[in-house]
């Protein structure tokens, strides 16, 4: 790495991809975006609209959720209390409308407590999601007694020829680094691997992961060095690339 700037690889989907390569950027760290997944739309019925719109608030663990959201569901929760996983979600809400939106600045157990501790617990919630998802929010939402109408509007999938792809990037970017946003992106890394029998490509590579959750399925390939950030967001994953790269 000496006379260069570290180089790392970016695999979230865009837009967030571009938001997180420009951080940094900022923070003098060369970033190759190379997405390992694209988000889909998902339909969402009739019905479960107008039962959205009946709930008195809405909860929120993904900017995705809202962008994939079709306008009648939106408008149906505009009127009401949003809380938000974090403040890129919060903000993701207030573009798309919303006046009462509350962070929980943290993940998915912080923002179970916040909706706890704000709205009764008979009181319904509409929970605007992704399919592929942990499945905490919904768990401890719904502990109580408390009735949680599940509204998938997006789904992950992975992009087409992602071995190829991968295994290009370790052989011939030369990086220094990999972020890993979600534990299903640390997955599709370690199956590529173990598919290609390439695993020793991580050998000069460390994986920098969203959350020490997120890299359970790395726990296969023990040649991987693991940071993982201290909290589930965006800004701390970053932070935690350039400490690591300054020390």
């Amino acid at each position: 790495m000496t006379g260069r700037r570290p180089r790392v690889l970016v695999t979230r989907p865009e837009p967030g991809a571009s938001r997180t390569a420009a951080a940094l950027g900022e923070a003098g760290i060369e970033a190759i975006i190379c997405p390992f997944t694209e988000s889909v739309d998902l339909p969402v019925k009739d019905a479960t609209i107008a039962e959205a719109g009946r709930s008195a608030a809405a909860a929120v663990t993904s900017a995705k959720a809202l962008t994939h959201a079709p306008p009648a569901l939106v408008d149906a929760v505009r009127a009401m209390p949003v809380f938000a996983v974090g403040d890129a979600t919060a903000r993701a809400a207030r573009e798309a409308g919303m006046v009462d939106v509350r962070s929980a600045d943290g993940d998915a157990i912080a923002l179970a407590e916040l909706v706890g501790h704000a709205i009764p617990a008979d009181a319904p919630v509409a929970y605007l999601c992704g399919r592929v998802r942990t499945g905490e929010l919904e768990r401890r939402l719904s502990e109580t007694g408390r009735k949680v109408t599940l509204i998938e509007t997006y789904t992950i999938q992975k992009v087409s020829h992602l071995t190829d792809k991968i295994t290009d990037a370790l052989k011939c970017a030369d990086l220094d680094g990999m972020l890993l946003h979600s534990g299903m992106s640390a997955r599709l890394l370690a199956d590529a691997l173990e598919a290609t029998g390439r695993q020793q490509l991580l050998e000069n590579t460390t994986l920098f992961l969203i959350s020490e959750r997120a890299g359970e399925p790395l726990e296969r390939l023990a040649q991987a060095s693991i940071v993982a950030a201290p909290a589930p967001r965006d800004d701390a994953l970053v932070e935690t690339v350039r400490r690591h790269f300054s020390s």
